[in-house]
């Protein structure tokens, strides 16, 4: 019965965690996956807080480009709630098509996106402040209860300011996602 869920898993590229797994990795990976995948990844400061590393290598000529069309598999998990996931593309088998340069996407996704090549799979940690400042950016959770684990998380006010009075940071709104590069256009 195992074998069927690791097949899934090689085929989709991207690799379940639990969250104990993401909670014992958090600060140094955001989502852990496997302990070896883990200790191997490289994290890229892309400044403003905002890190990515690379999962899986990516294919093709087509790189994805500030104002692409991307075609992605996703899973969002919410950092300051020990790794919650708030979305998951791969559950309902449909990815999310995001429109890059119209301000229509999560800015610390947007900008770890580019530069991606089809079937590259890449892991970001976005800080509050370039992740989900408001209800409109995508990727929007499609289930009503995702949406409401991550709007009640990172829009909740009262939880920044006592994070930020106990911590010294928001951590309310950090959010991480691994993402898969299923398809790149260029702008219409």
């Amino acid at each position: 019965m195992r074998a069927l869920p690791l097949l899934c898993v090689a085929v989709s590229g991207l690799q379940p965690s639990t969250r104990r797994q993401f909670v014992a990795g958090a600060t140094s990976t955001a989502l852990a996956p496997a302990a070896a995948v883990a200790r191997d990844l490289q994290f890229k400061d892309l400044g403003d807080g905002l890190t990515v590393a690379q999962i899986t290598e990516g294919r093709g000529d087509a790189v994805v480009g500030r104002d692409s069309i991307v075609l992605v598999e996703l899973v969002g998990r919410l950092v300051g709630k020990q790794g919650w996931t708030f979305e998951d593309s791969r559950e309902d088998g449909d990815p999310y098509r995001l429109q890059l340069g119209q301000g229509l996407v999560v800015e610390g996704l947007e900008r770890a996106l580019v530069g991606a090549r089809v079937g590259e799979v890449r892991r970001t940690v976005v800080p509050s402040k370039l992740a989900y400042v408001d209800r409109v950016k995508e990727p929007v959770p499609r289930s009503p209860a995702f949406r409401n684990r991550l709007y009640g998380t990172v829009l909740n006010d009262n939880r920044k300011t006592q994070e930020t009075a106990g911590l010294g940071a928001d951590v309310a709104g950090v959010v991480a996602f691994d993402v898969k590069v299923l398809n790149i256009r260029p702008p219409r």
